[in-house]
């Protein structure tokens, strides 16, 4: 990796006062630059080399986002958040001397991806008393476009579409036994629409982006903790 270069800023205003309502908004830029050369040697010609490809890629990415908090009671707390994300990507791979086992394709190929998304949060917490809180949990999240550029094992460009993803959880979390002891326990789901993944296969042997078009994942969680003594403390997960 002969060049990177890379770029990030976040700017965040928040409400200060005391009352029930608070607010965040804020700005969100990065900006990348990446070269990378690959090269081949034959372990059976004396390690001589025989195949060399460069790569190069540019992503530019802003966003904007805010959420607000509001205290409907003093044991009541909601929470709402919005994010608006803007991708780019322009990538370049040349293929300057091309290995036995490919085609021999000599040249350039270049590809660009463009996507945007708007994710949201929305979550509450809920003391059921001065020792436990019940909570719950929406979200939403979003992957930009990744692009795939091996020309040592084959002659194309692989684009992995955008994938999002939904996430449900709710659950509890409880100090127990006068503080000695705390619990915490959580059902969780998760839906991710056209999930990238890596094949590994075929003819040449090629590394390929593609999309899942569904992913369902489900599970439970509990992590508990205790002080058995005033000096052992014992865990479960």
């Amino acid at each position: 990796m002969p060049d990177h270069k890379q770029f990030t800023q976040e700017f965040r205003l928040e409400s200060t006062g005391k009352g029930p309502f608070k607010w965040q908004g804020g700005l969100y830029y990065f900006d990348e630059s990446l070269n990378i050369d690959s090269f081949n040697f034959s372990s059976l010609g004396g390690g001589v080399q025989n195949g060399y490809a460069t790569q190069s890629q540019d992503n530019k990415a802003y966003a904007v986002f805010g959420s607000v908090n509001y205290d409907v009671s003093d044991a009541l707390k909601l929470r709402g958040g919005l994010r608006y994300t803007r991708d780019k990507k322009d990538f370049v791979a040349d293929r300057l001397v091309a290995p036995p086992f490919s085609p021999t394709f000599i040249g350039r190929l270049s590809t660009a991806t463009s996507a945007s998304n708007v994710s949201w949060d929305v979550s509450g917490t809920y003391a059921v008393d001065k020792d436990i809180n019940a909570y719950a949990r929406v979200a939403t999240g979003f992957r930009a476009p990744s692009i795939q550029g091996r020309l040592l094992f084959g002659d194309t460009l692989s684009v992995a579409d955008s994938e999002k993803v939904t996430s449900l959880e709710a659950g509890i979390k409880a100090d127990l036994l006068q503080g000695r002891a705390r619990l915490s326990f959580g059902l969780f789901q998760f839906t991710i629409k056209d999930q990238q993944l890596t094949a590994v296969g075929g003819g040449a042997n090629f590394n390929r982006l593609v999309n899942a078009e569904k992913t369902l994942g489900r599970g439970a969680e509990i992590d508990f903790q205790a002080f058995v003594t005033d000096n052992l403390l014992g865990s479960l997960g």
